[in-house]
């Protein structure tokens, strides 16, 4: 019986310590949870193969409280936009490895059945909804900049409704619940096809670029230049040729200054939606 018991407790205590020793990857909530974890399957499965131990993907409902995740530092590396990696960088010190190409772009997008006409259709939002993935994207604030440019304020001309994923904007679209969407290149791609027919590129907006992976504070120089050389190596591999075909990204490249500082125009108004 005492030996049952030894062997009980054993058994518990390596669980415990596996779990304590699981590598978190944190991956930006723009797909549901179940697509998150499916997409993410080969990169979770590289990592768990040259790491040696469980790696877990873990995300959060929406963009604030991903990054309240992050700040937090309940993930070991994050895949996360470009702006919010730029504050996390200046403000929290995480460092920026690699980042996803090609970058990202804004489109405006309308349903194919409700044609604008121009040049004046932008006025069809008046008075209408836009559907997007989450305010805090970039990819939301430029068009809502462009938007506002071009005379029309949100929260006063038009609503901004949130669908989470990319899939929830073109349906929502499709649907007629809502008169315009944005989306990415990269978004449209995870549509399904017969939907991505429905759909019509009205503006591109701005190019961005893709996200960011970060190493979080604490992480030694030699932990973070071993994570990156895995992920720059990860799309020679069986796992990643299997990823990138999946998502539409090319692969990814060792970040610069000179990317991380593009994002320093969004810098403002990121952290005012983030600390508001």
């Amino acid at each position: 019986m005492l030996k049952l018991l030894c062997a009980f407790f054993l058994l518990l205590s390596s669980a415990a310590v596996q779990a304590e020793t699981a590598f978190t990857l944190g991956v930006l909530p723009i797909h549901s949870s179940r697509v998150i974890v499916e997409r993410y399957e080969p990169m979770r499965s590289y990592l768990e193969k040259k790491l040696k131990r469980p790696v877990r993907v873990e995300s959060a409902p929406d963009f604030q409280r991903f990054h309240a995740r992050m700040l937090k530092g309940d993930f070991d590396l994050t895949i996360t936009p470009s702006h919010m990696a730029r504050v996390a960088q200046l403000d929290n010190r995480f460092v920026p490895l690699v980042q996803f190409y090609p970058g990202h772009d804004a489109l405006l997008i309308y349903n194919i059945a409700k044609p604008i006409q121009l040049p004046h259709g932008l006025q069809m939002l008046k008075g209408g909804k836009l559907a997007v993935i989450d305010r805090l994207a970039v990819t939301v604030m430029a068009t809502v900049s462009y938007l506002d440019e071009n005379g029309l304020e949100a929260d006063r001309d038009y609503q901004v409704e949130t669908y989470n994923t990319h899939a929830g904007v073109a349906h929502a679209l499709i649907g007629g619940l809502v008169d315009a969407a944005v989306t990415t290149s990269q978004g449209l791609m995870q549509i399904p096809a017969d939907l991505r027919r429905k759909i019509v590129v009205y503006r591109h907006i701005v190019d961005i670029p893709a996200f960011v992976f970060m190493a979080k504070p604490g992480t030694s120089k030699e932990s973070a230049a071993a994570l990156r050389d895995m992920m720059l190596e990860f799309g020679k591999e069986e796992e990643g040729l299997n990823f990138y075909g999946r998502t539409g990204y090319l692969g990814v490249r060792a970040t610069t200054d000179a990317s991380m500082k593009q994002m320093d125009s969004y810098l403002k108004a990121t952290r005012k939606i983030l600390r508001p």
